[in-house]
């Protein structure tokens, strides 16, 4: 996609992404699908369509934060689970939740974070049990860290690099 756009690959993975240890295009892509566990994809999206399926779905969209997000509120998501080793401060069209993935991030950045996953360390199953109960809070109307500090981005994707 880069090349095809007359654009380097060599902003990609981004310099976040690099010193989180991730290396390649390659690697980036296997992580997030990673994240979907052993869920069956049941439709594949173009950008700006709504979903009209139950399941997992993937959607085509750049990796910038703020592209991706307001492509999945368009699609039709009702909140984001937004997992983050680096902490951000955006927030988007509908609900963001911000998911640390460590308890030095939680720590650092409360006022960015919704919850800390860090303590999965401590045991899987009640960090779960902490994540869904955090979830149906801010499904049933408690604002995320995000709305709490008035972030709420858009960004269109205009077609080529997006970084």
């Amino acid at each position: 996609y880069f090349t095809d756009h007359g654009e380097p690959v060599s902003e990609n993975p981004s310099p976040g992404n690099i010193a989180g240890g991730i290396t390649t295009l390659e690697e980036k892509s296997l992580g997030a699908v990673q994240k979907a566990g052993h869920a069956t994809v049941t439709d594949v999206l173009r950008y700006g369509e709504r979903a009209a399926r139950r399941g997992l779905t993937l959607l085509e969209a750049p990796g910038n934060d703020a592209v991706s997000s307001t492509a999945l509120a368009a699609a039709g998501a009702t909140a984001i689970l937004f997992t983050t080793g680096r902490g951000t401060p955006l927030g988007f069209p509908v609900p963001t939740i911000k998911i640390a993935s460590n308890s030095d991030l939680a720590a650092r950045k409360p006022g960015w974070i919704d919850f800390d996953a860090g303590q999965a360390l401590d045991g899987m199953d009640a960090a779960a049990d902490a994540l869904l109960a955090r979830i149906i809070e801010i499904a049933s109307g408690a604002d995320t860290a995000a709305e709490r500090n008035g972030e709420r981005e858009i960004a269109i994707w205009k077609r080529g690099v997006t970084l």
